[in-house]
């Protein structure tokens, strides 16, 4: 029987901008038994220093101790990734770095993926996403495809450096319910909103439920191109995917209430997370 850990919850990760001793005090994954806890931390640390050559070690010892795929994509590997993301937007790391975690992460999520996938058992409705033009980082959007599989959602990846034209073509053939843009470069992160531009001129935003993501990308980003939502990280993004095709199915892309349905997801988060801390 898989190992219940608890990754739904907002975790203060700021010890791992300091080393993995002081990430070792922490009371993250306290749920879990002592030596899995150590391997979570280890896993989050062996993504930030970009030991690609081990992470499977630490991936293939966490699935013999019982923890689901699920749990390790949600869990240390996005904690790990999110530090990584930390450290790209205040220039601690530069794309060298970036490109040595996400070895480790391609590593992780090709021996994960299958068996995330095998979870799956239910089909809730299509969700398309792409890494917009001109980009070519697909990490945070592989963990985010992942987590919608798992979560009964059919996801079309189109890949990275996506032309508008081509989320066109794919709205068109696949009628997803739901559209992200993934975007980790300031230099292109207003492919976003060109894409959803011609979103809008081909007739197709009633359609959609649009959804943006990436280091650079924030909610007052998603505000000012007229996204639908905001997904600052994979568990939230799923939670939103939810949300839309469940009691907002019946509202069209670009709807205000959408907007305000996701900012309130957003609120009951942050005031849960006072709550507990």
């Amino acid at each position: 029987m898989p190992l219940k850990i608890d990754t739904e919850q907002e975790f203060d990760i700021e010890d791992l901008q300091y080393d993995i001793d002081e990430t070792r005090k922490t009371d993250r994954w306290n749920d879990a038994p002592a030596e899995v806890k150590e391997l979570f931390h280890t896993l989050e640390w062996n993504i930030i220093d970009g030991e690609h050559h081990e992470t499977i070690t630490f991936i293939n010892g966490c699935l013999e101790k019982g923890v689901s795929p699920r749990t390790l994509v949600a869990g240390p590997m996005a904690t790990g990734i999110a530090e990584v993301g930390r450290r790209f937007k205040m220039d601690e790391y530069f794309l060298p770095e970036v490109m040595m975690s996400a070895k480790c992460m391609h590593e992780a999520l090709g021996r994960l993926k299958p068996l995330i996938v095998a979870e799956k058992s239910i089909d809730i409705g299509t969700v398309v996403v792409g890494t917009v033009q001109g980009d070519l980082h697909d990490i945070g959007k592989k963990i985010v495809a992942m987590m919608m599989e798992a979560a009964g959602f059919t996801v079309v990846d189109l890949g990275v450096s996506v032309p508008p034209e081509d989320f066109i073509a794919a709205i068109r053939e696949y009628k997803p319910k739901i559209v992200g843009f993934s975007a980790l470069l300031t230099t292109t992160m207003n492919m976003q909103g060109e894409t959803l531009k011609l979103i809008k001129k081909e007739g197709l935003r009633e359609q959609v439920k649009v959804f943006v993501g990436g280091a650079p990308i924030s909610q007052a980003w998603a505000d000012k191109i007229g996204a639908d939502a905001y997904g600052a990280d994979a568990l939230i993004a799923v939670e939103k995917a939810k949300a839309c095709v469940d009691r907002l199915h019946n509202l069209s892309g670009g709807d205000p209430a959408v907007h305000a349905a996701m900012l309130e997801i957003d609120r009951q988060r942050e005031a849960a997370k006072a709550a507990a801390g």
